[in-house]
């Protein structure tokens, strides 16, 4: 095979935290900074464009993401972060809530959601957490959105109905489009990153899921959806868009990290440790 056009790297859900209180789900959170620390000096091997966290940085309060941003740093390849609903938590604020300005800026991004250009390619980091119950106070009007929401999910019996799980709102949905089919008009692929997972159905899916993903699969442009979230990760393929779930960070003992390579006519996943590599054609 040729060499790859340009690579990134790949991982998810750090979620560091100065404890392991992980109540027997087998995460181990201040493992994390070793894990990350061995996944960094990997991507350090490679020739990598860039570097993508896909979310959950920390496990809770913003003040734990210091040490995690100090590896991060010794990164070659630059450092692009997404929103994880964990990011948001915070045992600090009355609210349970941590700002989401102060996110932004913590973690170097230049919004909560944004595109990404690169040869052929534009990847475009969404922020699943905008509308449900995640980012926002209790007893604010965007809580009480995503409460309604929240529950009209439920009432249909589905099962990713849960909390932790939120969706893209209307004016981010409009950049989307916009991003997508400037994409197609440019001759360029297109990938969205994401915290959340899109397909196949799980109870950490997107709370709009099988709507989103439907509309997504129209646009001509978008070819790969790289999501977090679900620890033990996954994939799918819906019309002819992959759907790739990392394995998070934090879950077990063993690391789970991914260095991808963009050919012409696919996307190659190198997976390490708990990580799987996969082969992405791309049509």
């Amino acid at each position: 095979m040729t060499d790859p056009i340009f690579s990134f790297g790949l991982l998810a859900d750090v979620q560091y935290a100065d404890d392991d209180t992980h109540e027997g789900l087998d995460r181990h959170f201040r493992a994390s900074i070793s894990k990350l620390q061995k996944a960094v000096a990997e991507f350090n091997r490679h020739d990598l464009a860039f570097v993508v966290h896909l979310g959950d940085l920390v496990d809770h309060d913003l003040e734990n993401a210091t040490p995690v941003l100090e590896i991060m740093a010794g990164s070659v390849a630059p450092v692009h972060q997404v929103l994880g609903n964990h990011d948001f938590a915070s045992s600090w604020s009355p609210t349970g809530r941590s700002d989401s300005a102060a996110l932004i800026k913590a973690y170097g991004m230049q919004a909560a959601y944004y595109a990404i250009a690169q040869p052929g390619w534009r990847f475009l980091v969404l922020d699943t957490n905008e509308v449900g119950v995640i980012a926002h106070p209790p007893g604010s009007t965007e809580a009480s959105e995503g409460e309604e929401l929240l529950a009209r999910v439920k009432s249909q019996g589905r099962r990713n109905a849960n909390p932790w799980n939120g969706t893209i709102g209307r004016a981010q949905r409009s950049w989307l489009a916009d991003q997508l089919e400037q994409a197609a008009a440019d001759g360029l692929r297109a990938a969205i990153f994401a915290h959340h997972p899109v397909f196949p159905d799980h109870h950490d899916n997107l709370l709009d899921d099988h709507e989103l993903l439907d509309w997504l699969a129209g646009f001509d442009a978008l070819k790969v959806w790289f999501g977090g979230h679900q620890h033990a990760g996954g994939y799918g393929l819906y019309r002819d868009v992959h759907v790739l779930t990392l394995n998070a960070v934090v879950q077990s003992t063993t690391n789970a990290f991914a260095v991808a390579n963009v050919h012409q006519d696919r996307i190659v996943i190198t997976g390490h440790g708990r990580q799987p590599s996969y082969e992405l054609v791309i049509n």
